[in-house]
């Protein structure tokens, strides 16, 4: 059966051109619309850069481990710049400005 004998007369184009028109108002303002794919692929270019910061900064604490555990120097150094380990015999003395 054809779509002619479902649709007399000139039903046909008005038929296909309702049903274009729902689908272009559906592109337009409908959960998958065109506006909402760029909101994706935007939030998608946000959310990779985000991960490329973190493995770089993966990567330099993976380094900065590194070196502590090769170099009993410098881990020294790191304890005592950054969480203030003292010396027995030693006393921290902080200024105000």
């Amino acid at each position: 059966m054809s779509l002619r004998r479902l649709v007399p007369g000139g039903g046909v184009a008005a038929l296909l051109a309702c049903g274009l028109a729902v689908v272009s108002l559906g592109l337009l303002r409908g959960s998958s619309s065109v506006a909402g794919y760029y909101e994706l692929k935007k939030s998608r270019q946000v959310l990779r850069q985000t991960v490329d910061n973190l493995k770089k900064e993966n990567e330099g604490l993976a380094n900065e481990i590194l070196r502590i555990k090769s170099s009993p120097s410098y881990a020294k150094k790191v304890l005592r710049d950054k969480y203030h380990v003292t010396e027995p015999d030693e006393d921290i003395v902080f200024f105000a400005e």
